[in-house]
């Protein structure tokens, strides 16, 4: 029951109601692994990285072969910026349900071909997707770290709509959106594996500064974009994720509050990068404030990418399109949970991934509004 009730909770974003009932179920039970676990995460989403290290380590306590709870303690220890603890045991999240969402799954790949970072001595070596969007998009700076390795030839097999972006990555050989025939590689890594097996001890930003770029369409875009701002700077905006996301709740931002955020946006023109516009009420009155919606004509992230380069900035919740902006250098503007994903740290305004990125945090979990001042104060400047 107290299960059901905490998910339920965490699903609607009130982290802070999941982590009193929580509490009181660890008063009445202090050693249920599944409290202890729950405790571990309400934590970490309050912020509290250290206090979710000490839960997670209970868990560990209790039944130290889960692999939930050793990939667990690799996300709390990642999370203070203790990469050379956490990075080992986040590769439990295979054996784990911990990313369900996008389940983390190689088909047809045998385990016997997984790089496990010895030379690469002129082998193929192909890179495999998992996890979303953004996590392939911020993993793929690696890939020209490989030939140096001592790979023959690299080869990417990325979710669909990533395909023709990922084709200006350099180090590349080929991309591919579907399953690779098994005679075309030797061995095989999974994309976010890539940072332990090259030895990589802290948050690592590319070689170079845009190591992604629009493949096509750019002068299209350009003359559109043109068109609109009348040599107006020009920010785009996303302000919600894919709702099917279990920390949805937690990441995205109220509609009235991004319209309030962009309404003295000191003579920017807006477009709004949102695929899913919330309805037409919603649409009609995004046009109403100024905002200009593009929908349907991003059809793939290549096309996101070709828009992207023609703005002067992008004011984003924690979705895929964060991340790409900030592989292509362009200014970005992030705003974050408390208590936000392992990767963007527990302080500060500046991101060791993208050296292009400015970080909005909450001070305490829901404050949406201390970020949305914050940035309009930023807006004026």
């Amino acid at each position: 029951m107290e299960e059901a009730q905490v998910q339920q909770l965490l699903r609607q974003g009130d982290v802070l109601a999941a982590r009193r009932l929580v509490d009181a179920w660890l008063a009445a039970q202090p050693d249920h692994l599944l409290a202890v676990q729950y405790q571990g995460l309400t934590r970490l989403y309050c912020g509290d990285a250290p206090g979710a290290e000490e839960s997670f380590r209970h868990a560990l306590a209790l039944d130290a072969a889960l692999p939930r709870n050793i990939a667990n303690l690799g996300i709390a220890l990642m999370a203070q910026g203790r990469y050379a603890d956490g990075l080992p045991l986040y590769e439990s999240r295979y054996a784990s349900n911990i990313v369900a969402h996008d389940r983390v799954s190689f088909p047809g790949l045998a385990a016997g071909l997984q790089w496990q970072g010895e030379p690469l001595a002129g082998r193929r070596l192909l890179l495999v997707r998992e996890q979303g969007f953004g996590d392939q998009i911020q993993f793929i700076r690696f890939a020209p770290q490989l030939h140096a390795r001592g790979a023959s030839r690299v080869l990417a097999w990325v979710s669909p709509g990533l395909g023709a972006l990922f084709s200006s990555v350099r180090g590349l050989d080929v991309v591919t959106e579907a399953a690779p025939a098994a005679d075309s590689y030797d061995l095989w890594c999974p994309l976010m594996s890539l940072p332990l097996l090259l030895g990589l001890n802290a948050p690592q930003a590319a070689d170079e500064l845009a190591y992604l770029r629009a493949p096509a369409r750019t002068a299209h875009w350009q003359q559109q974009v043109s068109g609109w701002t009348q040599g107006r700077p020009t920010v785009g905006v996303v302000w919600a994720g894919n709702a099917g996301n279990s920390v949805d709740a937690r990441r995205s931002l109220p509609t009235e509050l991004m319209l309030d955020m962009l309404a003295q946006r000191n003579g920017r023109t807006a477009l709004s990068l949102q695929l899913a516009p919330g309805g037409m009420d919603q649409l009609e009155r995004q046009c109403r404030d100024g905002i200009i919606p593009l929908l349907d004509m991003l059809s793939d992230f290549s096309e996101t990418a070709a828009v992207i380069e023609q703005l002067d900035l992008v004011i984003s919740v924690d979705t895929a399109v964060a991340h790409l902006a900030g592989a292509l250098g362009k200014p970005v503007w992030l705003l974050l949970p408390a208590g936000p994903d392992w990767r963007w740290g527990r302080a500060g305004e500046r991101s060791d991934w993208y050296p292009t990125m400015r970080l909005f945090r909450q001070p305490e979990p829901g404050d949406w509004r201390s970020v949305v001042d914050a940035v309009k104060q930023a807006l004026l400047t």
